[in-house]
């Protein structure tokens, strides 16, 4: 007998340690521990060492030798560059969407998409991360109606610290009503086939979180970030 009862996998542990990670749970620079988190699951620390290595990999964690395994630090540059990249390229995904055949079957997927945040923002109880996975969905949309999965998914492995800053910046301002905002005037301007007012709507939804937490960044949230 080994005492250990609990049948959770090392893929689960991952899952639970990442949403932790993401939803501020366990905060930027925290220190984790394979023995308190192998006993509050009742596991062995095997399990866990595998979830910590894949953690790793992704830059959700640091193992530091004789120091111990920390919640990695926001890298604001790194952080930039997502934003920048993903302005160019939501942009150039949307403005060429304007005059297909499919661009209104699209309008039509974002405004119940846009139905979607506006009941969460109502409901006045949001989850951070429930209205992040809309939000998400939200995007995914351009990318799949131009055949661009493949290049949201390479974006989602590559932009770890941005989409956890998307994730602070929802948890510590709850500017729900504001973000909603944005998506639908990114979807006026899209429906409107207005190219300049799609390209200013993009930059500044994309960019809002730098400008809103700016100050905070540099005070009160200064240790989240390398």
């Amino acid at each position: 007998m080994t005492g250990y009862t609990n049948h959770i996998s090392a893929d689960d542990i991952y899952k639970l340690l990442k949403e932790d990670i993401l939803s501020l749970k366990l905060k930027p620079r925290q220190m984790i521990s394979e023995n308190e988190i192998a006993s509050s699951y009742n596991v062995s620390r095997t399990p866990i060492k595998t979830a910590f290595m894949r953690l790793k990999g992704e830059n959700y964690i640091d193992i530091v030798p004789q120091r111990g395994t920390f919640v990695t630090p926001l890298d604001m540059k790194y952080i930039k560059d997502a934003i920048y990249m993903r302005s160019v390229l939501e942009y150039d995904l949307l403005v060429n969407l304007m005059d297909t055949p499919s661009a209104d079957e699209v309008a039509a997927i974002l405004e119940e998409n846009l139905n979607m945040q506006r009941s969460l923002v109502n409901s006045g109880n949001i989850n951070p991360t429930g209205f992040y996975e809309v939000d998400n969905n939200f995007h995914l949309t351009f990318y799949d109606a131009m055949d661009r999965r493949g290049m949201w998914d390479i974006i989602q492995y590559c932009q770890v610290f941005y989409t956890r800053f998307r994730m602070l910046d929802a948890a510590t301002t709850s500017r729900y009503q504001q973000l909603y905002q944005e998506h639908e005037r990114i979807l006026r301007a899209f429906k409107a086939k207005d190219a300049v007012g799609l390209k200013s709507a993009i930059f500044h939804h994309l960019h809002g979180a730098l400008y809103i937490l700016a100050d905070r960044i540099d005070t009160e949230l200064k240790d989240y970030f390398a």
